[in-house]
């Protein structure tokens, strides 16, 4: 279950920088909402979404190394992950429900996962 987790963690990581790379190189794709509570421009979310993606993938890799650190940053890590996906969610709806939805497998993976080494 952990090393689902910590997988899992890689590829979301992988799929923030993806979403922070197209958000900083090809910023038509997402939509700008002028009314929003979280006005940031796409270049800052896609700063955000390029270094939290970095992040997650590290701690995925600490997790997938069977690191006790690792199974404890991963779920504060991927929680707030979460809620950068769920404050991001105006901008590209699609991507963050996707997003969303992997954190909760992993914190699910992580929480799942009844012995530590």
């Amino acid at each position: 279950m952990v090393v689902f987790a910590g997988m899992l963690m890689v590829v979301v990581g992988l799929l923030e920088f993806l979403r922070g790379l197209t958000a900083l190189f090809e910023n038509t794709l997402f939509v700008n909402t002028p009314k929003y509570v979280f006005a940031f421009d796409v270049t800052t979310w896609g700063w955000l979404h390029l270094i939290w993606g970095v992040v997650l993938a590290a701690v995925g890799g600490a997790i997938l190394a069977g690191r006790l650190i690792g199974r404890i940053v991963g779920l504060s890590i991927v929680t707030i992950a979460l809620v950068l996906n769920f404050v991001s969610l105006p901008t590209y709806p699609l991507w963050s429900i996707v997003l969303i939805a992997l954190c909760v497998f992993i914190m699910w993976a992580l929480c799942a996962e009844d012995e530590i080494d």
